[in-house]
């Protein structure tokens, strides 16, 4: 019996030293990787490649530096580790009227609540993930690859203080993108720092402290991956970026990062989905950040703090984040009068956006179903809701719009019936809405989208779909409608690939056009609607929040 065992145990051992022995290698110069091959062997997976130095001790709260430290030992990938992270407290208010939601519409939400990650913290987290076909990689390591394939790069959602390059599998994606025989796309995912480390406050002299390091860090990933994409065989000349959320968002800040010049954005298309923004993130606020920061960890200085351990600065993280108003996350992209020149809405009424790049963008039915705080019942706690989520905000814009732009009628005169309605649709505009619509505008309404409409219509909902992957149920339970789902990868594939030349299903979008059309995404179809975030009340959100 044991001789047999032992004999089983090297046999399956020689086995797994002989798999890895098969699997390629790839020399980066300050490190080695070891691919990974998927179960039915159509392709690489390429982990944790260290894009930058380790954010680590005098270089935490700046600027991110091009990986220059060498590791010779083979990286297979299988130890990842995800940015420190933090949540919101306030979610405990709003997840039962979501639940309650779900179950108005017939959906009993699994119990628990959605999955929380389980992956290792670390500083040192400036990681991505690269995924290419594998007949595209051989082809490559061959010389035989006669042209180089598109490249999508994620960008994680998170209200700019969660999240990672690992929650998401390509695999759906990149076989839809292989649907006509194609030889399919590279798919990229990315981890940038969160929360305090990835936007540390500080007063507006302080230039050592880079307030936007989480947008700096996604921009070095862009670059590396532009110089060395082509070593996997990808196009560094057909990079699309799509993001979530705080994703979308920070493509948005990309795409209007130091005066949005023309073709100063490290990728060529964007597919934005639900783009989070806080409209009022000012210097300002980020003074009065940065002096409960220094309250909160008993310093005086930045030079205090960088000598905390990480385990003290992630309890403070942990601690101020989880403190945040209703539908804040406190840290976030700021106004640092370089990377983000002006408050977001002015730049994009403005048209300070690079036009260059080709665009897609989306929001949710019931963006707002998530952020909504039910406990709001008068007049009083919707002003304090609006002040929480934009403190620095003056009161006269604050009475602006709680009393004209959102006023308190409930008759059926406004497009709300109840205070919860009413709040719902404020914090959807403000937050997420407008924005979307903003970003056609400054592109004059040449761009393409939609709405994404199945219920119930949830932010971030439609991650699921645009990760289909064969499952039945998507977020909170709720059942996966297949063709919508495959509808929408081919969207985003083709754009990858084709853009919207002749062919591209991304075609099937409309030109936004002073009609403000969009496919709206249903269970039972896809027809053009016009959007419903075309209105006066995202006009004064882009152009007279902050005038």
């Amino acid at each position: 019996m044991i001789p047999n065992i032992l004999s089983l145990l090297l046999a399956a051992t020689a086995a797994h030293v002989s798999a890895q022995s098969t699997l390629p290698v790839i020399d980066l110069g300050t490190t080695v990787h070891r691919a990974q091959l998927n179960a039915t062997g159509e392709y690489y997976s390429f982990k944790n490649i260290p894009y930058a130095e380790p954010p680590v001790g005098n270089l935490r709260f700046r600027l991110p530096l091009p990986r220059i430290t060498v590791n010779r030992t083979i990286n297979d990938g299988s130890a990842p580790r995800v940015c420190p992270s933090a949540g919101q407290g306030w979610f405990q208010n709003s997840i039962p009227l979501v639940i309650e939601t779900l179950i108005a519409g017939g959906v009993v939400p699994p119990p628990g609540g959605p999955p929380t990650s389980t992956l290792p913290q670390s500083e040192d987290c400036l990681l991505l993930d690269i995924t290419v076909p594998k007949a595209v990689y051989d082809a490559q390591v061959a010389g035989t690859l006669t042209k180089r394939v598109p490249v999508m790069l994620w960008i994680h959602g998170g209200a700019y203080t969660a999240g990672s390059k690992d929650e998401v599998n390509p695999a759906g994606l990149i076989q839809q993108s292989r649907r006509n025989g194609d030889p399919g796309i590279i798919f990229i995912a990315i981890n940038y720092r969160l929360g305090l480390f990835g936007f540390p406050p500080r007063k507006p002299w302080m230039w050592d402290i880079a307030s936007n390091a989480g947008l700096y860090d996604q921009r070095l990933a862009m670059e590396w991956v532009r110089f060395n994409i082509k070593r996997f065989g990808g196009d560094s000349n057909a990079i699309t970026v799509i993001g979530e959320s705080a994703g979308a968002g920070s493509i948005v800040s990309h795409l209007s990062a130091f005066g949005g010049i023309d073709g100063s954005s490290p990728f060529q298309r964007a597919i934005i989905q639900s783009p989070a923004i806080k409209p009022a993130q000012d210097a300002a606020l980020y003074t009065e950040l940065y002096n409960d920061l220094l309250a909160a960890s008993n310093s005086t200085s930045y030079a205090d703090i960088r000598q905390l351990s990480s385990e003290q600065l992630q309890a403070i993280n942990t601690a101020l984040v989880g403190a945040a108003p209703f539908a804040s996350s406190v840290y976030g992209p700021n106004v640092d009068n370089l990377l983000i020149p002006s408050y977001p809405g002015a730049l994009l009424s403005r048209g300070i956006i690079d036009k260059s790049v080709e665009i897609i963008v989306a929001h949710n039915l019931d963006e707002g179903l998530l952020f909504t705080d039910p406990r709001i019942t008068d007049q009083a706690g919707f002003e304090s809701y609006l002040s929480g989520f934009m403190p620095s905000l003056p009161q006269a814009k604050i009475k602006t719009l709680s009393q004209t732009i959102y006023p308190p009628d409930f008759s059926g005169a406004q497009p709300y019936t109840n205070q919860v309605q009413r709040t719902k649709l404020a914090i959807a505009e403000g937050l997420i809405n407008c924005f979307s619509w903003g970003v056609n505008q400054a592109y004059s309404n040449t761009t393409r989208g939609y709405q994404w409409s199945i219920f119930p219509g949830i932010h971030a909902g439609d991650v699921s779909y645009t990760f289909f992957n064969g499952e039945s149920v998507g977020g909170f339970g709720v059942p996966l409608s297949v063709p919508a789902a495959e509808k929408m990868q081919r969207w985003f594939v083709d754009f990858a690939a084709k853009g919207l030349a002749a062919g591209s299903a991304a075609l099937e979008l409309p030109v936004y056009g002073s009609a403000a059309n969009v496919v709206n995404v249903t269970e039972t179809g896809f027809p053009t609607v016009r959007d419903p975030a075309a209105n006066s009340r995202c006009r004064f959100w882009m152009e007279g929040l902050t005038a």
